[in-house]
């Protein structure tokens, strides 16, 4: 297990990643956003310390509400095993010191941080009280800044580096595959006795736990990058049959109807 650290330690900008503690995080939820009210079905977290792993961690929990099939087929979650599962509330006090005192990374980090964030609010706590002021960064914008923008997803990105992926779409599996990643796009920088400043220079500047200015949550990354860019993107299709199919589709826009996100494309 990893040693208590108080979440109001400061972190130094010289410390080497070795001397740091690294929570690696990953989210399954209900659906793209959580701004329209979804919800996390499953959470990852692989702690690093003196550049080893020191804890692996995955949880089901329960969303307290329908899971699509769309969900099922891409997670391989059910509703049902979920059901008698924590809910994200009452499954914190296991997860707070996993990701306490530790500089968070992620793999579009800002998406997991916004239901973590939106779970804690549910919960009565606030993020940034609950894990402190800590470092945060994004192996999507460590590889932006040396790919390029587009085929980022953390599938194609790990085969693009050697590193084997492990099953996609699980908290675990993917919170494993982002550590590696992540110890990858550092290797040329010094791997783990490279300074955080060094770290931060690499995704093109600090991050917080919270996005500055308050905007909206973001959307998973192909979704996001599709966007951006006017890019293709193949979908798994569920018809009202459940029968599933893959279609070539171009985005457009997001909007919001009824409570629900809607993608126009």
């Amino acid at each position: 297990m990893p040693a208590r650290y108080d979440p109001a330690m400061a972190f130094s900008l010289l410390s080497k990643l070795t001397d740091i503690p690294l929570a690696f995080v990953d989210t399954e939820t209900t659906g793209a956003s959580a701004d329209f009210g979804d919800r996390v079905i499953e959470i990852g977290i692989v702690r690093i310390e003196g550049g080893a792993v020191v804890a692996r961690h995955q949880q089901l929990l329960d969303p307290r509400r329908r899971i699509g099939a769309g969900i099922t087929a891409l997670t391989g979650i059910t509703s049902a095993m979920l059901a008698g599962q924590p809910t994200f509330a009452e499954h914190w006090p296991v997860v707070a010191p996993l990701l306490g005192g530790a500089a968070v990374v992620g793999h579009n980090v800002r998406f997991d941080l916004s239901f973590l964030a939106g779970e804690l609010r549910r919960a009565g706590l606030d993020i940034l009280q609950a894990l402190g002021d800590v470092p945060v960064l994004d192996t999507v914008r460590i590889a932006r800044k040396r790919f390029g923008r587009g085929g980022n997803g953390l599938q194609v990105l790990s085969r693009r580096l050697g590193i084997a992926p492990t099953t996609a779409h699980r908290a675990l599996d993917d919170a494993e595959t982002t550590a590696g990643v992540f110890a990858e796009l550092l290797r040329t920088a010094g791997g783990w006795d490279c300074p955080l400043c060094d770290a931060i220079a690499q995704q093109g500047g600090p991050m917080g736990l919270t996005p500055a200015g308050g905007r909206s949550s973001p959307l998973p990354l192909e979704l996001e990058e599709a966007l951006e860019m006017g890019l293709a993107v193949m979908m798994d299709y569920l018809d009202a049959n459940q029968r599933q199919t893959q279609r070539k589709i171009s985005p457009l826009s997001i909007r919001r109807k009824n409570g629900e996100m809607i993608l126009v494309a």
